[in-house]
C-alpha cells in the first residue's frame, strides 16, 4: 500500500512536469477565429463562414456533432522562434484537416500531409499534431476538425523534440498508473484464490475497466486495439468503456455489500442501474452529439449516486467495512464530477483536468483495497462468531443441566470417536461406570434437594480427580461414566478407588448424610464397540453392587475369536 501511495505522489509530480512542458510552447488559439458547420465543406466554402474571435488560450464546446473550423495567420518568425510542430491537445477528435494558403493569392489551399497511410484519421498520441512546412512571409492556416462528442480546443506551436518529451512523459505516467492499477488487480486475484473470496475478482475487473477508459481517454491504448474496435470513433470507444466501468463497479459493490442476501431492495436498485447503463451502449453507437453523451454520463452519475447511497445504507445497518467503500467512492465521485464538467463544457479546458480521473481512480483503488481488507476481517470475525455460537449451542445440547457434565448424547459421540482412535493407534482406553448406592431410597428419605447435592458432589469429585483430557458424563439418573484415553485397566482402577474414597468422605451436605458409590472398570479390547465396552463396564458395576456396594470391580476382556477356534 505504501508503494501505491508513492506512485500516486509520483503521478502528481510528473503531472506538474507535463504542465511545464506545455508552458514552454506558444499557445495559438487566442490568435485564431472559429466557425461551426454541420456538414463537411471545402476550404473555399469554409472561408465564407462567419468566423468569430476565440477568447482565451482554450475553448470548450462541450458535446458537439459537426465540423469546427479554425483560421489564423502565421508568419515565418513564429516557426523560426517557436518551432514547426502544431499540437492539438484533445483525444476525442476523429478527423483533422490542415490547409495552408497565401492570404494575398487566389490559389487553392494546400493540405498539410497527414501520414503515410494517406488517411485523415487523427491517432493520438502517436500523431498528436502536424509538422508545418517551411515558408517565407505569412500563411493563412485553416483547420477543419470533425467532432462527434465532447470537443475542447487547445492549439500550440513548438518543436518536435518538445512533443516527443511530452509523449514520453504521457506514456511514463500511464505506465506508472497501469502498473499500480493492474498490480493491485493481479494481487487481488491472488488473494481471491488464497482466501476463496470472489469479491476480489469483481474488484480486479473494475480496476481493469478503469484502466481501459483512462487509456482510451488519452488515446494511449488505441494502437494496441484490434482493427474492429479501432473502426469506431474515439468517442464511441470511450463511452462503451464508461459502461463497462459502471457494470463492473455495480458488480463489485453488490458482492462487497452482499446486497443479494442482506438488502434485497438495494440489490434490485443496483441491477436496475446496470440495465440503464447497458441501454446506453446502443444509444452511444447509434447517435452522436449530446444525446449519447447525456445517456452515458447520466448512467455513470446514477451509478455513483446509487453506490454512495448503498454504502450509507450498509453503514446504517451496521456493516463497518462500508465506511471505506463510502470514502473511496466519495473521492471518485468528485473526480467524476470534474471530469464530466470538462466533457460537458461546463468547466474550461485545462490540462490538469485531464489528470483528475486517473488520479481520483488511483486514490479510490487504494481506499477500496483498504475496504476489502476490512471486509475480509469482518467476514472472518462473523465466521468465528458463528463457530463460537455453534459450539456454544452444541455444548448446551450436550451438557447436563444439574451437574454441568456432558450428557448421554455427548457420550455416544465421544465414545465412538475414542474407541476408533484407540484401536487405530494402539493406545489403551478405559471406561469407569459409577452409580450412587441406594440413591432412590436416599432421595425418598431426605428429599430431592439432598439427592441433587449427592449428584453434584459425585460430579465434582469425578472432575477433580481426572485429567483435562479425560471426559466425565452423566449417563442417566444416578449413573455416571468416565472415559480415560491412554489409561490401562490397572491405572483406571486406581483412579476409580480414589474417586470412591474421596466421595465417601465428602458426600454429606446440609440436606442429608453422606452416600457411597459402586464402580465398574473396563478396558477397551480389540473387538470392542461402544455398546460392548459400556456393557462390560456396566456388568462390573452390577457385580460391585451384588458384592456389597461401595467397592470397585474390574471387567476382563473376553477371549479373542481366533483363540477360541484354536481351543476348539
Amino acid at each position: 500500500m505504501r508503494v501505491s501511495w508513492l506512485l500516486l505522489l509520483f503521478w502528481l509530480l510528473a503531472g506538474g512536469l507535463t504542465s511545464a512542458v506545455f508552458a514552454s510552447e506558444q499557445p495559438l488559439l487566442s490568435r485564431a477565429e472559429i466557425a461551426l458547420a454541420d456538414a463537411p465543406l471545402s476550404p473555399r466554402e469554409a472561408m465564407a463562414l462567419e468566423f468569430r474571435a476565440v477568447e482565451g488560450e482554450t475553448h470548450n464546446l462541450g458535446p458537439y456533432d459537426g465540423h469546427v473550423w479554425l483560421r489564423l495567420v502565421l508568419d515565418e518568425t513564429d516557426l523560426r522562434v517557436h518551432g514547426r510542430w502544431l499540437s492539438l491537445h484533445w483525444p476525442y477528435f476523429e478527423e483533422v484537416h490542415l490547409y495552408l494558403l497565401d492570404p494575398s493569392a487566389s490559389a487553392e489551399p494546400v493540405e498539410v500531409w497527414v501520414g503515410q497511410d494517406g488517411t485523415h484519421r487523427l491517432v493520438l498520441p502517436r500523431d498528436p499534431g502536424r509538422e508545418l512546412p517551411e515558408f517565407t512571409g505569412e500563411r493563412l492556416l485553416l483547420m477543419d476538425v470533425k467532432s462527434d462528442g465532447p470537443a475542447a480546443l487547445a492549439l500550440s506551436l513548438g518543436t518536435l523534440e518538445a512533443e516527443r518529451q511530452r509523449n514520453l512523459i504521457r506514456y511514463s505516467l500511464f505506465g506508472v498508473y497501469l502498473g499500480a492499477m493492474l498490480g493491485m488487480a493481479v494481487y487481488s486475484l491472488f488473494l481471491m484464490v488464497a482466501v476463496r473470496e470472489r469479491t476480489y475478482l469483481s474488484y480486479a475487473a473494475f480496476l481493469a475497466s478503469t484502466v481501459l477508459y483512462v487509456g482510451l481517454q488519452h488515446n494511449i491504448l488505441t494502437p494496441f486495439l484490434p482493427d474492429l474496435i479501432q473502426a469506431f470513433s474515439p468517442v464511441d470507444r470511450a463511452q462503451v468503456a464508461v459502461v463497462v466501468m459502471v457494470v463492473t463497479a455495480i458488480w463489485f459493490v453488490r458482492r462487497f455489500l452482499r446486497t443479494e442476501r442482506d438488502d434485497r431492495l438495494l440489490d434490485r436498485v443496483l441491477l436496475a442501474v446496470t440495465a440503464v447503463a447497458l441501454f446506453a451502449v446502443p444509444v452511444s453507437l447509434t447517435w452522436h452529439g449530446m444525446l449519447p453523451f447525456a445517456a452515458v454520463a447520466g448512467s455513470g452519475m446514477i451509478a455513483v449516486a446509487a453506490i454512495i447511497w448503498a454504502s450509507i445504507r450498509a453503514i446504517r445497518r451496521g456493516f463497518g467495512p462500508a465506511r471505506f467503500l463510502l470514502m473511496g467512492w466519495t473521492v471518485f465521485s468528485l473526480a467524476v464530477l470534474l471530469h464530466l464538467g470538462l466533457l460537458a463544457g461546463v468547466l474550461p479546458y485545462a490540462y490538469w483536468l485531464l489528470a483528475v480521473l486517473p488520479v481520483g481512480s488511483l486514490a479510490e483503488a487504494l481506499l477500496l483495497a483498504f475496504a476489502l481488507g476490512n471486509r475480509i476481517r469482518h467476514k472472518q470475525h462473523e465466521e468465528a462468531m458463528v463457530v463460537r455460537e455453534r459450539d456454544r449451542y452444541r455444548s448446551l445440547s450436550e451438557q447436563d443441566g444439574l451437574t454441568g457434565l456432558f450428557n448421554r448424547r455427548a457420550l455416544d459421540r465421544q465414545l465412538e470417536k475414542s474407541i476408533g482412535d484407540a484401536q487405530r493407534v494402539g493406545d489403551p482406553l478405559s471406561v469407569i461406570v459409577l452409580d450412587a448406592d441406594h440413591f432412590k431410597a436416599y432421595n425418598d428419605s431426605y428429599g430431592h434437594l439432598a439427592g441433587d447435592d449427592i449428584l453434584r458432589c459425585l460430579a465434582r469429585v469425578m472432575s477433580n480427580n481426572v485429567r483435562r483430557e479425560d471426559c466425565c458424563f452423566r449417563y442417566g439418573g444416578e449413573e455416571f461414566v468416565i472415559l480415560l484415553p491412554g489409561k490401562t485397566l490397572e491405572q483406571a482402577t486406581l483412579i476409580a478407588e480414589r474417586i470412591r474414597d474421596v466421595f465417601q468422605r465428602n458426600s454429606s451436605s446440609n440436606h442429608g448424610p453422606g452416600c457411597t458409590v459402586s464402580i465398574g472398570v473396563a478396558q477397551c479390547c480389540e473387538e470392542d464397540t461402544p455398546a460392548t465396552l459400556l456393557a462390560r463396564g456396566d456388568a462390573a458395576l452390577y457385580r460391585a453392587k451384588e458384592l456389597g456396594r461401595d467397592r470397585v470391580e474390574r471387567a476382563a476382556c473376553p477371549p479373542a475369536r481366533n483363540a477360541a477356534r484354536v481351543i476348539d
